[in-house]
Formats: structure tokens, sequence, C-alpha cells
């Protein structure tokens, strides 16, 4: 917690840092510079959430909410560990791409309000994991989702806050599991990169943003428009 970079310590967005040696793994041969910026952050929390602390298996199912960063990496690592996908999106044309990187199941949220028993009833008995992104403000879909026992990852209050209180009564006679999720430790992030490496996996990104243009990047990104990751290049050759 004393070394997160963008928390406790600076972010990255400087043309030079200077780093611990033993804090740096080796980029995968296979991925961009900007393909692998998106990995400490967005890819190790998702690794978090499916690999480490969801501990998912093949045939299990993990819900991931919309078309951000985290829940991009989140269905891929999914899919990687051979476990079954829904994902919900707000937008029709997201949902399609969705079903390219492998969603076996999508669902409207804007139009489908009731995601959670949607969720639930296309499994027969609920969710194994959900990835939680949105907070309060998705809570309770979660928890109608998840299955007894299940696994809610809270990482994000994206959604702001709840029209109706959280159902706790409901979590704790289902004995669902509510697990804080936030990056990882350094051997965390080794163990995603080997992964990705052995899979040839490519971090799905959208739009890249010359350096000096930065606050239009993160303007774009709070407007909810991307797909999967935001880059900002230092040499400031982007489009």
């Amino acid at each position: 917690m004393h070394t997160g970079l963008g928390g406790a310590l600076d972010g990255v967005l400087a043309e030079y840092r200077l780093f611990p040696a033993h804090a740096l793994v080796k980029t995968p041969q296979h991925l961009t510079d900007a393909e692998a910026a998106a990995l400490p952050c967005a890819g190790l929390t998702a690794w978090s959430a499916v690999v480490k602390l969801g501990n998912m298996k093949p045939g299990q199912t993990v819900l991931t909410q919309g078309t951000g960063g985290v829940s991009v990496f989140a269905l891929q690592f999914a899919r990687m560990t051979g476990a079954r996908v829904i994902a919900t999106s707000s937008s029709d044309a997201k949902i399609e791409r969705l079903k390219a990187l492998g969603a076996d199941l999508t669902i409207n949220y804007k139009t489908t309000p009731d995601w959670g028993k949607v969720a639930r009833q296309a499994t027969s008995r609920g969710v194994d994991l959900v990835v939680e992104v949105g907070g309060t403000g998705t809570l309770n879909q979660s928890i109608r989702a998840t299955k007894i026992g299940g696994t809610i990852a809270f990482i994000g209050v994206l959604a702001g806050q709840a029209e109706a209180p959280p159902r706790i009564s409901l979590m704790v006679m289902q004995q669902q599991r509510l697990q804080g999720t936030t990056v990882g430790s350094i051997e965390d992030l080794q163990s995603m990169v080997n992964a990705i490496a052995q899979n040839k996996m490519k971090p799905v990104m959208d739009r890249s943003f010359p350096f000096e243009r930065a606050k239009e990047a993160f303007a774009y990104m709070a407007s909810g428009q991307h797909f999967g990751k935001v880059s900002i290049a230092i040499d400031s050759h982007a489009a």
C-alpha cells in the first residue's frame, strides 16, 4: 500500500522515472509499450479478481460489468482459465465487441435493469464470481446474480450511489463473500505477465493520445466512450 504508483507515490505521466530494479518485470516480447503499460494497474487488478482471489476454474462462470480496462481484462483472463463469461454493457455496439472477445452471454443493463436475475437464471444457480466495478450502485444486482457461496470482487464505484441500500441480509443468507480487490504484488505481476506471454494475449487498446493532450485522454476516459484501455504516448506520435 505504501508503494502503489498513482496512490502513495506519484504516477507515471512523465518522460523520465527511476524505479528500484526489484519492482520491475520484463515486458512480454509480443506486446507494444502501450499494451505493456496497461498491465500493472487494470490488468493486475483483473488478474487478482479472477485468478488470484477469484481462483476461477474451467466450467465456472464470471460476470463482468461494462467495457473499461479492468472489465475487459477480466473477460480475457476468465476465458484464459476456461471459465464461462457473462458480460454487461449499456451499448449494443460494445456488446457485439464483447461477443467477439469470447463472452458467452451478454446483457444490456440499460434495457434489462434486472440483469442480476437474468444472469442467475442463465446459470440455473448463479455465477461463481462477479467482477464488481460499479460499487453500491450495482451491488444489489451483483448479489442477485451470485450463487450461494459465490464471490463478489469489489473493485470500483463507477455507478454512483445506490437507489436502495445493499441487501446485506441476502448476501449473508447466501453465504457470499465480498472480496476487496486492488492490483497486487510484484510476484502477482510476474505470474500474470508469464501467463500473458505463454498465451500470447493482447490487451484491448482503445485510443492513444499524445503527451501534450493528456487532459483530453482523461476526459475521454471519464466519458465512458472507451472500450478497453486508453493510452498516452510519451513520444507524442499518437493519432
